[in-house]
């Protein structure tokens, strides 16, 4: 090989790899994500790094949740565009890095895909064989016994005291 074909070649490696730098820099600046809630009232983004860049909440996002409700919600929709962010860039990655040991690296922080929560079952009604279908009554009041009539402690029937002197 002469110099002047080792020279054109390394040009052309340049090249190649000036045009996947360049192809990466795009790629990694249209990485970060937006998801949002199914009902689309809850919306949060993140920047490729998978900092928190936007979050959207409509005003009947509020409603009918309690905060922690809403609080879980909004960190489950930041995981997921975190995740979707990290894809995004080792996808933007790929054709420079290929199969190399900074690919994995790359691709070894993608966090674990979530599972979708199915919908909550609708709540089992206990069924025992000793007891019917028919609805349950409460239990009658309890029977309140009769008083005892005050008692009576004068057995003498008289109107006599021995402490009085007639």
């Amino acid at each position: 090989m002469t110099p002047e074909e080792w020279l054109a070649g390394f040009e052309t490696k340049i090249a190649d790899v000036q045009a996947k730098a360049e192809e990466f820099r795009a790629g990694l600046e249209a990485a970060g994500t937006t998801v949002a809630s199914p009902d689309g009232t809850i919306r949060v983004g993140v920047a490729p790094n998978g900092s928190l860049t936007d979050l959207r909440l409509t005003d009947s996002a509020l409603a009918g949740k309690s905060g922690a409700q809403l609080a879980e919600e909004i960190l489950k929709l930041a995981r997921k565009a975190q995740r979707g962010a990290a894809v995004n860039v080792a996808a933007a990655f790929a054709p420079l890095g290929g199969d190399s040991e900074a690919m994995h690296m790359v691709t070894g922080y993608v966090p674990p895909e979530e599972p979708e929560e199915p919908p909550a079952p609708e709540p089992v009604r206990e069924r025992r064989l000793w007891q019917h279908d028919e609805p349950e009554t409460p239990p009658p009041p309890p029977v309140r016994r009769p008083s005892r009539p005050p008692r009576d402690d004068d057995d003498d029937f008289g109107d006599n005291t021995f402490l009085r002197r007639d």
